[in-house]
């Protein structure tokens, strides 16, 4: 049988093996990358992309003997240069090049307010630990300015009780407390802020600084809105929203999306039927948004 037109199907799949490879070549030399997946993943993606590369050298190798007279036999006695009707191929090799198109012709954006407000914005970002630990809750009552401008070690332990459950974040919540201004790192983001809910009464008073997204929904008065983030664990597939609560006479100037710095004094308020941690804002600068937008959890965090 005629062995016309074999090299066909073999580049086909080393053009789309190749772009898929490129795409990610792209992502990565931009840092877009940073959008779908979490740091630690991308040396797994620039893995897989060698192996495009590998696989679509192949199909390039195979289509170039195809197509110089060389048949790629088998032992079976059939002849494989033809692979069905036309559209089931097309329908095949689309199903793999539309979403290669896609990667290339729409913009690459992080998530934010509007997938925010799909998966719902947490603004009690230490429930979990709340939920699992068995003491009845830190003290009910902030402490009074002679006690904080004395806090020695000994007075922080009674200040920050803990158990096996809300140890790791105690001990941070007895370094936070020493700071004139909380800052809270990009590196420990999510466990900072897990701290300062978890003993917000204690830290009512105290100056924080953070930086992240504004988020707002109708439960939410003119003079409110969310500073946000997006956690994620591996992908943007698992990313979830959390945040806090910011109170200010400005806040209408900032629009949703708009990525600020705020410091401002802790307190808490009651919002939605719960008690949840507010800042209220005495500082909002407008900033760019960061290379890495979303926050992920720390490993090495109370070890």
């Amino acid at each position: 049988m005629s062995n016309h037109g074999a090299w066909v199907h073999p580049s086909i799949k080393a053009l789309l093996l190749f772009g898929f490879a490129v795409y990610i070549a792209y992502l990565v030399k931009s840092d877009r990358i940073l959008y779908y997946i979490s740091p630690r993943m991308v040396l797994y993606v620039k893995l897989s992309a060698l192996g495009l590369y590998a696989a679509g050298a192949y199909q390039l190798y195979t289509a170039v003997s195809a197509f110089s007279g060389k048949r790629q036999s088998c032992d079976c006695g059939h002849d494989h240069s033809h692979s069905g009707p036309i559209w089931k191929s097309t329908l095949v090799y689309g199903l793999f090049a539309c979403p290669l198109l896609l990667g290339f012709l729409m913009p690459d954006t992080s998530l934010g307010s509007a997938l925010a407000a799909k998966k719902g914005m947490n603004l009690n970002s230490a429930a979990a630990v709340k939920t699992s630990s068995p003491l009845s809750g830190p003290s009910s009552s902030p402490p009074s300015p002679t006690f904080a401008a004395a806090a020695s070690d000994a007075r922080l332990e009674l200040l920050f009780p803990s158990d096996a459950y809300t140890e790791a974040f105690a001990k941070h919540a007895r370094k936070l407390y020493k700071q004139d201004v909380v800052a809270v790192p990009e590196e420990l983001y999510i466990e900072t802020l897990t701290t300062l809910d978890l003993y917000a009464r204690q830290f009512t008073g105290k100056k924080v600084k953070l930086s992240g997204f504004v988020y707002r929904d109708e439960t939410m008065n003119a003079r409110q809105f969310v500073i946000g983030r997006f956690s994620v664990q591996c992908c943007s597939a698992d990313a979830a929203p959390f945040g806090v609560l910011v109170e200010s006479d400005r806040a209408g100037l900032y629009a949703g999306d708009q990525w600020v710095e705020i410091t401002g004094t802790i307190g808490t308020t009651k919002f939605d039927g719960s008690e949840i941690m507010v800042v209220k804002a005495e500082q909002i600068v407008k900033i760019q948004p960061p290379k890495e937008q979303y926050v992920y959890p720390n490993y090495d965090f109370g070890a």
